[in-house]
């Protein structure tokens, strides 16, 4: 009979040992366990582990120290050590644990299914090691033969998970497994190959060179995603673990896919409600306000000024005593199309909250420029809306501030427009006002 495949856990938290053993008691495999770097060290110049599972924070020789020692060891160069760390997305932390030795990480706490199905590729995968070696043994008597089997030990691991795929720094696919091919949407790996769209596969042109250009910088790229073309032409999101490396004299890339479209879908669905206000559309007060900080680090590094416009609309309460809180609503989502539109792509409009919205003007030329931008907003607004039929009239009171000139802060800044703002509420004409003067301009007609 055969010896039993061996399974080594290391965590300096005696609890953590037990939930591990518990959950792979019945893997097939015997279950070692040690709860620091130099137990475990001892333990695998002892034993020949088809896997260890490896604690980073660990009190003396954490995890990285103990992945070193364990390489160190002739015996075990090529077993493969997977981390288990609650900080393995910092891309620091992931570059140290692959320097160190690790083949994958596990997140804490762990989840029991992805843990059985890492384990039983990397026990299926010793045996078929195991079992690779007894047969070159048999054949061929020579150290030579054995290095290679451990070699080729290590690229069947590699090529094991999902889709995977090897090209050469041009884009050009060299292998494809049938799962990559199905991301893809080729019916066979063959296909792939012969019609393989190499660098076309990349949904954005500039993003091909962003690729290779931190391939070539790091030489590998953790959970990189990217959104690729797929056969029909349909784009689909894929996250990509790979490396760059030479042989004979060529380089290439490998790595491993998996497709994340509908996680990514949902991530960017998020993004887009959490930053864009759900009944116009436009930034909301978060987007704006990081917008406006990062215009008014770049004016300030590069010597430009900015325009603030503070727009709150006039009758709108009215309306909404009017009509109803849905023509309120209807009449906001149109407002701000009209203002969108009188707007350059440069610019920024955002709806702060209620009737009030706030332009942010990009390098204007001057007050003159502002003014016109100010008359053409108010303006707009001078037609009535048609609401289902209903005949809406509202205005708008613009207030101004200008950067450097009347703030230097983000926040200031909004306050000094709606300081301004106020004034023109104070007259008895829709009107605009630059913070920075004492009377505000005549009314618009």
């Amino acid at each position: 009979m055969d010896n039993p495949l061996k399974i080594l856990l290391v965590d300096d938290n005696v609890v953590n040992l037990m939930l591990l053993d518990r959950l792979l008691r019945n893997e097939g495999a015997e279950i070692f366990k040690a709860v620091n770097g130099e137990e475990t060290v001892v333990l695998c110049e002892e034993h020949d582990f088809a896997l260890i599972l490896l604690d980073v924070q660990m009190p003396g020789m954490d995890g990285y120290d103990t992945a070193k020692a364990i390489r160190r060891i002739d015996s075990c160069r090529l077993v493969p050590i997977i981390f288990l760390t609650a900080i393995y997305k910092d891309p620091a932390y992931a570059r140290m644990g692959y320097e160190a030795g690790a083949v994958d990480f596990l997140t804490q706490p762990i989840d029991p299914p992805t843990l059985r199905s890492k384990v039983g590729i990397f026990l299926q995968l010793k045996r078929q090691k195991d079992l690779l070696e007894r047969e070159i043994a048999q054949r061929i008597k020579t150290e030579k033969a054995l290095r290679v089997a451990k070699e080729k030990y290590r690229n069947i691991f590699v090529r094991a998970v999902e889709g995977i795929f090897r090209s050469t720094l041009d884009g050009e696919f060299v292998e494809v497994n049938p799962a990559l091919a199905r991301i893809l949407g080729f019916d066979s790996p063959e296909e792939a190959l012969t019609k393989g769209c190499g660098y076309e596969r990349f949904a954005e042109p500039e993003e091909r060179f962003r690729y290779i250009e931190f391939l070539k910088r790091d030489k590998y790229l953790n959970d990189y995603e990217i959104q690729i073309k797929r056969k029909d032409g349909t784009l689909v999101w894929i996250s990509e673990s790979s490396s760059l490396f030479e042989e004979d004299g060529e380089f290439y890339i490998e790595g491993v896919v998996e497709d994340v479209t509908q996680r990514k879908i949902c991530e960017l669905d998020l993004q887009q409600k959490a930053t864009l206000d759900a009944l116009t559309g436009v930034p909301n007060r978060y987007l704006f306000f990081d917008r406006l900080e990062s215009s008014i680090a770049s004016a300030r590094r590069y010597g430009e000024k900015l325009a603030l416009l503070f727009i709150d609309l006039d009758n709108f309460k009215s309306v909404n005593d009017r009509f109803g809180h849905h023509a309120g609503d209807v009449l906001l989502l149109n407002v701000a199309t009209r203002l969108k539109s009188r707007l350059r792509a440069s610019d920024t409009l955002a709806r702060l909250g209620g009737d009030e919205f706030c332009v942010l003007l990009e390098r204007p030329s001057g007050r003159d420029d502002v003014q016109k931008v100010a008359e053409d907003l108010v303006s707009c607004l001078t037609d009535s809306f048609d609401i289902d039929g209903m005949v809406c009239n509202v205005g708008a009171s613009v207030g101004i501030s200008l950067f450097p000139d009347d703030a230097a802060i983000a926040e200031e800044l909004v306050q000094k427009a709606d300081s301004a703002m106020y004034k023109v509420k104070e007259g008895s004409f829709k009107r605009y006002c630059f913070f920075s003067r004492d009377e505000c301009c005549d009314n618009i007609e």
